[in-house]
């Protein structure tokens, strides 16, 4: 006995809402949907296309983060496993909302890192060296983990009261229009 068209809707989209409105065709497939109806589902208009293998629900907004996740699903091994990381200043961007659809999205890869297809436009990959990189999560993709800036051994505490800031200025041009004649 099949599985109803209704549940597997349901279970991709609850799914593609977990993954930022993205999922992957080995994913569809192991929700239940055979792999000859995945174009049936683009030309009617319920899934988009991203990037082969790597789709998104229509009825779900692209975003700077569903850009994301489909970048990374892009660098997926045989095995189904994301092999690169969003780069440092591609999570801050995605922090300040400042990601458009003209920046492309850098992902760090492997070294090793190979693909057989070449890499799509508004994909920037940066082979790294990843024993030197720490990898985190942020809102559940893999980057690199940010450190923290922490003190900085040249700078007293004190010496921040010492520094000129725009009240001062403020201050400054205020007492000088005082003291016109």
């Amino acid at each position: 006995m099949g599985t109803s068209s209704k549940l597997l809707a349901k279970q991709l989209q609850e799914l593609a809402n977990r993954q930022h409105g993205c999922f992957t065709a080995a994913q569809a497939i192991a929700i239940g949907y055979a792999d000859s109806v995945h174009l049936y589902h683009v030309k009617a208009g319920r899934w988009i296309r991203v990037f082969r293998g790597v789709y998104r629900l229509a009825n779900l907004p692209e975003t700077p983060e569903t850009r994301c996740m489909a970048a990374l699903f892009w660098t997926r091994d045989k095995n189904g496993q994301i092999q690169g990381v969003l780069a440092p200043e591609t999570i801050k961007m995605l922090k300040n909302m400042a990601l458009s659809s003209a920046k492309p999205i850098k992902i760090l890869i492997p070294k090793h890192f190979r693909r057989s297809a070449s890499v799509p436009d508004g994909i920037s990959l940066i082979p790294t060296d990843f024993d030197s990189i720490t990898t985190s999560n942020y809102d559940g993709m893999p980057a690199v983990k940010e450190e923290s800036p922490g003190p900085r051994p040249d700078l007293k505490p004190t010496d921040f009261h010492n520094i000129c800031d725009y009240y001062d200025q403020i201050d400054y041009q205020n007492s000088q229009w005082r003291t016109k004649p």
